[in-house]
């Protein structure tokens, strides 16, 4: 559990949105240095995936499908009095671990294949739609097509102890694009 929030300054969420949305607007104003930071991130993501995912995938299935033999074999030998009801309920206990191993395994790695094509599709709704637009045009948009593409840009905002404002996103992490004090909203 943490304790109290350690910033006594309070921020105008306004003033914030603003200078967020001036960093956007300077991300989509780039859009080759914005297609070269966004596919690199999906390229993290890709390597964190260790290896061939469909052959992964296959080996969790392979996984299930052998427990699923195993068990029918248990049940048989049970039927046929090899086995004790102590025993068939261990070797079920067993593969029931097994069994939810692989399917959180499978889960996982359908997780992260979901990521990387919503990664790609928010690339190029990014770079197709917005990133064209006139920096007019931009200014226009409204606040949920703003926080359309923050959603897109994974955007997470921060004020810092020192007053720093610093914006992480997929367009890479540590990206501290205000060096000047935030104005508190309290005297």
């Amino acid at each position: 559990m943490t304790g109290p929030c350690e910033q006594k300054k309070m921020y105008r969420a306004s003033d914030m949105e603003g200078r967020i949305w001036e960093f956007v607007c300077s991300l989509l104003a780039h859009p080759v240095q914005l297609r070269a930071d966004l596919d690199a991130m999906i390229e993290e993501e890709r390597k964190a995936m260790r290896g061939d995912p469909g052959r992964e995938a296959n080996a969790w299935l392979d996984k299930l499908a052998e427990g699923e033999a195993e068990r029918r074999g248990y049940w048989r030998l049970a039927a046929k009095g090899h086995m004790t009801d102590e025993e068939l309920d261990e070797a079920l206990s067993e593969l029931d671990e097994s069994r939810k191993t692989a399917e959180h395994g499978l889960e996982t790695l359908r997780g992260r294949q979901e990521r990387i094509e919503e990664m790609e599709r928010d690339r190029d709704v990014l770079l197709e739609e917005y990133a064209r637009m006139a920096p007019e045009a931009l200014d226009t948009l409204t606040p949920e097509e703003r926080r359309q593409v923050y959603g897109m840009l994974r955007i997470r905002a921060v004020i810092r102890m020192d007053g720093t404002l610093e914006v992480n996103g997929t367009f890479g992490e540590g990206n501290i694009f205000c060096q000047t004090k935030a104005r508190s909203s309290m005297p």
